[in-house]
């Protein structure tokens, strides 16, 4: 009769040569999983004072360029909207500046602003694009 301690062995033994037995075996296994590429974020500045500055620089969106360049406006700053006339039906502004008074009417010219809106209370010079706006003072 075996012991106790016969036993475990042998039952040792026997499962190791089944194991071994089964490792032999083909046995197909899934392909490894992947996992998707995940983009790393920039590292941020090591000193902390900087850090809000980077961190504003990133966050802060893109500024568009302008559609059009604004007229300087001192281009016609020497020039006063002073009155507006209708004679025969058609508006037009009365301009001081320049050692003197002149008229102007819708599509007449002011140091190559052409004029394109005479209203009850402004007039609208344009060249190149650039609008100025002269208005009565009240």
């Amino acid at each position: 009769m075996m012991s106790r301690s016969d036993l475990l062995w042998s039952g040792a033994v026997l499962a190791l040569i089944v194991l071994s037995a089964l490792s032999l075996l083909p046995v197909g296994l899934a392909p490894p999983l992947r996992t998707a590429p995940t983009s790393m974020p920039e590292p941020g500045p090591v000193d902390p004072a900087p850090w809000a500055n980077w961190l504003e620089a990133r966050i802060q969106p893109p500024t568009a360029a302008p559609i059009r360049q604004a007229a300087p406006v001192d281009e016609l700053a020497g020039y006063t909207l002073v009155g507006l006339v209708e004679v025969d039906g058609r508006m037009l502004a009365m301009i001081a500046g320049n050692g003197g008074t002149r008229s102007l009417a819708v599509g007449g010219t002011l140091d190559g602003y052409e004029a394109m809106v005479i209203e009850a209370d402004h007039i609208v010079l344009a060249r190149d694009g650039n609008e100025i706006t002269l208005r009565l003072d009240r």
